[in-house]
């Protein structure tokens, strides 16, 4: 725990989970239970540490060794502002707390634009998205790529509406994602190219030593779309509206668009693409967020903290059916229990 004086406290978590959702606007959220056994912590009145008025906590899980008795190896989960705080109290020993908090996003989008903000023509998109996130956290680190986008006109924003939509789109219109990572930075970087990766980051194969417990299949076509068509306006520069696609071109794909499922299309305006590049650019980019989508895979096997979505995993079980590449969408990571839960897309090859 950090308080907002940024002075560090080691808070005991006695349960608790930290929960990763790929298609949420705040991706990470941390609920906990902790303990106080001095008393010292437990809050009395608003503005003290463990109320909701700037602090930060700082998940972690890890394991101890046997044999050695400081000997621990521990994984980052995450940085996440408190947003609540109840206290719990019975006869038979110290009081509990419960807390909960979520990722920097949520704070960016709290702090609405005091007053209309305006991004100049010819900004370049990365630099204008880091601005926007430095209002909030001005000393914020960054993971990001080198992009060349730039406004071809101001992008006007009224008082009152969210920063982190802006950061949301400038990055979309990038290719990229934003999030923040487990070490509080910003990333804001492409999806990952299964046609690129040499092997999945992990395994889970049936067997006597697999580490999968359980698993569940599901196809569903809600919401589902085997291409992207993006149309960029091209404001400001008196250019022709452009217009970019990509599209499920894989004759074995239950979702090529010229096979029984049709041409189900995501339609995205981006006033930022001004050639026909770089709306095939966002196009792929968004067509690799949601290919496979389909075809989901729920399941359950021993902690991995280390997990990012996005992450590529290899899932093979005979009587389900089940053998292939699959990305991580959404996962929890519990901070005492073994198991974790896991949420995981048909991953296929990007056309």
């Amino acid at each position: 725990m950090v308080a907002p004086d940024q002075e560090a406290v080691r808070l005991p978590a006695i349960e608790g989970q930290v929960d990763v959702d790929r298609s949420a606007a705040v991706r990470r959220k941390l609920s906990c239970q902790c303990i106080d056994p001095t008393g010292l912590l437990t809050p009395r009145d608003t503005g003290e540490v463990l109320t909701p008025f700037g602090t930060e906590l700082r998940a972690y899980r890890g394991v101890r060794y046997s044999g050695a008795e400081n000997d621990w190896e521990v994984c980052p989960l995450g940085v996440f502002r408190l947003s609540k705080s109840s206290i719990t109290e019975n006869n038979t020993g110290s009081p509990i707390i419960q807390l909960e908090a979520y990722d920097r996003a949520r704070t960016i989008a709290r702090d609405k634009f005091k007053t209309p903000y305006t991004i100049a023509t010819d900004t370049n998109a990365m630099d204008a998205l880091k601005a926007i996130v430095k209002m909030t956290f001005p000393d914020c680190a960054f993971d990001t790529i080198t992009s060349t986008v730039t406004t071809t006109a101001p992008l006007l924003y009224d008082a009152g509406s969210d920063p982190w939509e802006a950061v949301a789109f400038l990055a979309r219109s990038m290719g990229c994602e934003a999030y923040f990572d487990v070490e509080g930075r910003l990333a804001v970087l492409p999806p990952h190219d299964p046609n690129a990766l040499p092997s999945p980051d992990f395994t889970y194969v049936e067997g006597q030593n697999s580490t999968m417990l359980e698993l569940g299949k599901e196809f569903n076509d809600e919401g589902i779309y085997n291409g992207v068509i993006v149309t960029g306006e091209s404001i400001g520069d008196q250019l022709p509206p452009v217009r970019g696609e990509a599209w499920d071109d894989n004759p074995t794909s239950p979702t090529y668009r010229f096979g029984p499922y049709g041409e189900v299309p995501l339609p995205i305006t981006d006033n930022l693409a001004k050639t026909e590049e770089q709306c095939i650019a966002i196009a792929k980019a968004q067509l690799a967020l949601i290919l496979g989508a389909a075809s989901k895979l729920a399941i359950t096997c021993t902690v991995n903290p280390s997990y990012e979505c996005g992450d590529i995993v290899r899932v093979k079980r005979a009587k389900s059916k089940v053998d292939g590449l699959y990305s991580v969408e959404a996962f929890s990571v519990p901070l005492r229990a073994m198991t974790q839960a896991l949420t995981l897309r048909e991953q296929r090859p990007t056309p």
